[in-house]
C-alpha cells in the first residue's frame, strides 16, 4: 500500500471497535502461548515482534488495559 494513500481507520459503530479489540486480544493471547511453547530463538523473536505490534494496536484502540 502506498503510504500517501492511507486513510485513518474509522468505525461506524461501537460494535466494530469492540470486535476489533476482541480479535486483537485473542491474537495477543495466542502469541503469548506460542512464545511460551517455542524452543526456536528466531521464531520466538518473530512472535515477540508480532506481539509488540498487536499490543501497539490495542493501545491505539483506546481499549488497552
Amino acid at each position: 500500500m502506498n503510504p500517501s494513500t492511507r486513510e485513518p481507520l474509522t468505525f461506524s459503530t461501537d460494535d466494530e471497535l469492540t470486535l476489533l479489540t476482541e480479535l486483537l486480544d485473542a491474537e495477543q493471547a495466542r502469541l503469548l502461548v506460542g512464545i511460551r511453547h517455542t524452543f526456536h530463538r528466531e521464531y520466538r523473536d518473530e512472535l515477540h515482534r508480532r506481539l509488540d505490534l498487536v499490543e501497539r494496536l490495542i493501545q491505539r484502540t483506546g481499549k488497552g488495559a
